[in-house]
């Protein structure tokens, strides 16, 4: 008896499994099935989230290359300013360099230029006195030289002939107005500095200026 119980439980047992096991091949099909749908889904998706982060990766790089551009020009714009006002500031300087050499030049010319006339009046009257031995020669040859416009006297004072000796009280007499040179006229130079050759009248004085004293007289002189 308990055999027979053994027996029906085994073989309630295997039945299931037998009906299982013929249903098996269509159950692992379907399962497969299910398996490889869900695979190619997740693969689409998985597809599509790779080219929506790939766009977005792109885009993304574009954008860096973009601000990098942007910020490459701001650079390459400040780098152009700076060079600009570096080219100007030295246009500056080499034009007010430039402006003081033509000042320099010019002034350097215009000292040349009176050494050059005052070496030509010393040439020249070189040249005059071997022609002539003194000023009464040089007059007698050149009387235009010796026209001279009318004299005029300081202001409060008249001319009044003097000899050697006398004294000309004020130095108004010989201020600079009334100096000869004693160049022009073949006069003798004068010994001293503060001796000095100035015009009175239509007379020539030599004059101590210390004091005024008269020491030599050449009357009418002038014509």
């Amino acid at each position: 008896m308990r055999n027979l119980v053994i027996l029906a439980v085994s073989a309630g047992l295997v039945l299931p499994t037998a009906a299982s096991a013929q249903r098996g091949p269509e159950n692992r099909q379907q399962a497969r099935a299910e398996i490889r749908a869900d695979a190619g889904g997740d693969l689409y998706q998985k597809t599509w989230d790779n080219r929506v982060a790939a766009r977005e990766s792109y885009q993304q790089q574009q954008q860096r290359e973009a601000r990098q551009d942007r910020r490459g020009d701001r650079r390459e714009t400040r780098q152009d300013r700076r060079e600009d006002r570096r080219e100007a500031r030295q246009d500056r300087r080499e034009d007010r360099r430039e402006t003081r050499q033509d000042q320099r030049d010019y002034r350097q010319d215009r000292r040349e230029a009176r050494r050059d006339y005052r070496q030509d009046r010393r040439d020249y009257r070189q040249a005059r006195r071997q022609n002539y031995r003194d000023w009464r020669a040089y007059r007698q040859a050149e009387r235009h030289a010796f026209r001279r416009g009318a004299y005029v006297a300081p202001r409060g004072y008249y001319y009044r002939p003097v000899r050697v000796g006398n004294l000309l009280r004020a130095n108004v007499f010989w201020g600079q107005r009334y100096w000869i040179d004693p160049y022009d006229y073949y006069l003798p130079t004068p010994r001293y500095g503060y001796q000095r050759w100035i015009r009175y009248g239509n007379d020539v004085l030599l004059i101590d200026t210390r004091n005024g004293r008269v020491m030599v007289v050449y009357d009418n002189f002038f014509w």
